[in-house]
Parts: structure tokens; C-alpha cells; sequence
């Protein structure tokens, strides 16, 4: 009777199967992320979008981004999220606060936060800088599954 040899190297076929597994499994585990860009509150500012997962991106699309100040000196966000979904989604995210040299800073909203987002509808985040020195900001969004 002959017996398998365990010691052939994969097929090609099997070899892209288990890479193209491997990459799937590892979308489903990746953040996506918007940065902080300048301009007055009230306006759409210039803002950089690293997407990852794009599952995540049609749950939690930001549609636009806005920065003003509080007291005159304290930095304050909100970005527009849409979900172009048909059904409810949920997805977490949370804010990141750096200095000027790109230094993290603390902050309560550093924190993830679990929202729930019906079908067509736009929700706006906010966040307000944790200290005046705080002048750049990340949001991460991981994606919750229903």
C-alpha cells in the first residue's frame, strides 16, 4: 500500500489558497485610520485616510472633516461618518491626541467606544483636545461584527 509523502512541497493551487486565506483572515483584524490635516471649524479640512479594511470603510465612511478651537486655544474635531450599508452596523473607534512633534499625549478619548449606526445615516464624532499643546489627532476605527 503506498503512503502519502508528507514531505512534497505545496502546489501552486494550494500555496495560493493559503496565502489568499492568510490575507483574508488578517483584513478582518486591521483598523482603519484618519489624521488630522488644518483649517478653520465650520470648513472641511484636509484630512489623510489610511484604509485597511475596506468591509470597515462602507460601515464607517468619513464623508467630511471639521477642526475649530475651544477657549481660544484648545482644539476641537468632528468628522462626519456615513454608512452606506442596508442594514444596522456597529463599528468601535476612538481619538488620539499628539503635540506638535508627534508625540502622544493623554487622553480620556483614547479609549475605544462601540457605536451603532442605522442604514444611509451620517453620525459626526467629536473630540476635544485633552491640553493646549495637543495640535494633531488620529481616529481608528475597528470594525465590530454584528
Amino acid at each position: 500500500m503506498n503512503q502519502p509523502n508528507r514531505n512534497r512541497p505545496l502546489s501552486a493551487r494550494a500555496f495560493l489558497i493559503a496565502v489568499l486565506t492568510g490575507a483574508a483572515l488578517t483584513a478582518c483584524n486591521t483598523a482603519n485610520t484618519t489624521q488630522s490635516g488644518s483649517a478653520r471649524f465650520g470648513s472641511n479640512v484636509h484630512f489623510d485616510r489610511i484604509v485597511s479594511n475596506c468591509w470597515l470603510n462602507y460601515k464607517a465612511n468619513v464623508v467630511g472633516v471639521r477642526e475649530g478651537m475651544v477657549n481660544d486655544n484648545i482644539k476641537q474635531i468632528a468628522v462626519d461618518v456615513y454608512s452606506d450599508q442596508a442594514t444596522t452596523q456597529r463599528f468601535n473607534y476612538k481619538f488620539d491626541w499628539f503635540d506638535a512633534g508627534g508625540l502622544p499625549i493623554a487622553s480620556a478619548t483614547a479609549t475605544m467606544t462601540s457605536v451603532t449606526i442605522e442604514p444611509k445615516q451620517t453620525l459626526t464624532l467629536t473630540s476635544v483636545a485633552p491640553t493646549p499643546g495637543a495640535t494633531q489627532w488620529r481616529l481608528t476605527f475597528l470594525d465590530q461584527k454584528n
